[in-house]
């Protein structure tokens, strides 16, 4: 625990919208500075407003005002070392700062791929002052596959904004002999994929390898990347998945190579290594397009079903302006975060239609659970 105080499946209707997140997503640095201006007009025009009722008007809690002297815990269903606790602790302090709260906790609780922490989070109070953080397409995916651990409704949390996004990778260990998707189509045998447990990366292996018409062995039980990048490397592993982010070094040194991008565009510093969606066609390219719409969501902070709507606008207001802080962003160029975020409310809309799009997809992901059991 630490502390830290202030320093498509479906219609053409839904591939329009996460088109457009897209769009927005690639905004330039003074278009994003645009926007956030915009959001803090329309506050400044909202107090004067509210500055003009009558003085009989019942007492309105300002958004600022409502963390004030509050401690809020940011649950991390992941690894302690690992980068979604590393980006959680980057946020912490200027979501303090920017919402006037004492501190703001970042606690792991890790376990079944995230779902454990998740579940937690879904069981507390709507007050605000317990909040998450983690990959959601991870509670996407563990919802859609009917696991029995899974107690919440991905659905049904509150969204509170995205700190960024980035392309999954598919890298395979020398010792495979896998180089292209080629290799994997012609494997004579089982691709073997280490995995920590049933988070998006264990479903993405799933539906691609269901693509691509390749059985799939998981070795699950890993404690975090890194163990499972050693385990490829060694050999126990053919292949897994991994952030673009954290690969690139290990594709620096030639220890594992990547093989494809779970992505809808390639990736230029390797322009020969496709994207998902290059390599598959008919239905089973819709599944493969359910799990590249998902990935615009993924690095974000969510908060309990029904949470408090004060406790909503002031940490959607408090992530946006955090995420557009001149010190935390150059804090992310120093640790090489991916820097890409997305305002709460923005979220908020993409989570119904994205699942409601995605529910072809629930019979591989029964089946690569099965698997394992």
């Amino acid at each position: 625990m630490e502390f830290f105080s202030p320093p498509s499946i479906g219609t053409m209707k839904l591939f329009n919208v996460v088109r457009r997140s897209r769009n927005e997503d690639n905004i330039t640095q003074t278009e994003e500075d645009t926007k956030m201006k915009t959001r803090l007009k329309t506050l400044a025009v909202a107090a004067v407003v509210l500055s003009t009722v009558a003085i009989s008007a019942p007492p309105v809690v300002q958004a600022a005002d409502y963390y004030k002297g509050k401690v809020i815990t940011l649950i991390v269903p992941n690894s302690p070392s690992g980068r979604m606790t590393r980006y959680a602790r980057t946020y912490a302090p200027f979501i303090a700062k920017y919402t006037g709260a004492k501190s703001v906790r970042v606690v792991n609780k890790k376990g079944g791929g995230g779902v454990k922490g998740t579940n937690y989070l879904w069981s507390q109070k709507p007050d605000g002052k317990t909040i998450a953080f983690t990959s959601v397409p991870t509670l996407i995916l563990a919802q859609l596959s009917g696991s029995k651990a899974v107690k919440f409704d991905a659905t049904k949390f509150v969204y509170l904004g995205r700190a960024a996004t980035e392309p999954r990778t598919l890298l395979a260990g020398k010792k495979s002999g896998i180089k292209t998707v080629a290799d994997l189509k012609n494997l004579k045998r089982p691709l073997v994929s280490a995995s920590q447990g049933t988070d998006e990366d264990f479903y993405i292996i799933a539906i691609l390898a269901n693509a691509l018409g390749i059985k799939v062995k998981f070795v699950t039980g890993y404690e975090g990347m890194n163990d499972i990048s050693l385990a490829t490397i060694k050999g126990d592993s053919d292949a897994y998945m991994v952030s673009y982010r954290s690969a690139r070094g290990a594709i620096k040194t030639g220890d594992l190579v990547p093989v494809v991008m779970i992505w809808d565009k390639r990736v230029k510093d390797h322009p020969d290594v496709q994207n998902a969606l290059e390599i598959v066609s008919g239905k089973s390219k819709e599944a493969v397009q359910a799990v590249v719409n998902m990935m615009t969501m993924h690095r974000g902070f969510f908060g309990p079903p029904g949470m408090n709507k004060e406790a909503t606008k002031a940490l959607r207001d408090a992530i946006w302006k955090a995420a557009h802080d001149p010190e935390l962003i150059a804090e992310q160029k120093k640790k090489r975060q991916v820097h890409l975020p997305s305002h709460g409310d923005d979220e908020q809309k993409k989570i119904a239609q994205i699942t409601a799009a995605s529910q072809g997809i629930k019979p591989i992901l029964a089946q690569a659970l099965d698997s394992i059991k």
